[in-house]
């Protein structure tokens, strides 16, 4: 297993678009690379590739094989991203009040697009 890549900053780690959208996606388990491409249209598979292997060196997320007859890789939120488990539960209520259209809520003009690019 490769070490983590530790940068003197954490939330490097982070930043960038497509990062948050791969783990608010990861957070509730493993999802095949197809699944993440499908759940993020607008995502070049290239850059998903390349996000993936950059929170992959991070260590903040892992992959997995799965036995035969699947024989497929999955990927999934490694011990150390843990941690970041309640920020993404309370991303993913903000993005669920937006999507309902919350009263209250400002960002609910700007609908479900908004992290589900």
């Amino acid at each position: 297993m490769p070490r983590p890549i530790i940068t003197d900053d954490p939330l490097e780690t982070v930043e960038g678009r497509w990062v948050l959208r791969i783990l608010l996606r990861l957070k509730d388990g493993e999802h095949r690379f197809s699944d993440l491409k499908s759940a993020l249209p607008r995502i070049s598979s290239n850059v998903l590739t390349e996000r993936i292997r950059a929170l992959e060196s991070a260590g903040l997320i892992e992959r997995h094989y799965l036995p035969p007859p699947v024989a497929r890789q999955v990927y999934a939120l490694a011990p150390p991203a843990a941690a970041l488990k309640p920020a993404l539960d309370a991303l993913a209520n903000w993005q669920a009040e937006i999507d309902a259209g919350t009263p209250g809520c400002p960002l609910s003009r700007f609908g479900s697009d908004m992290l589900n690019d």
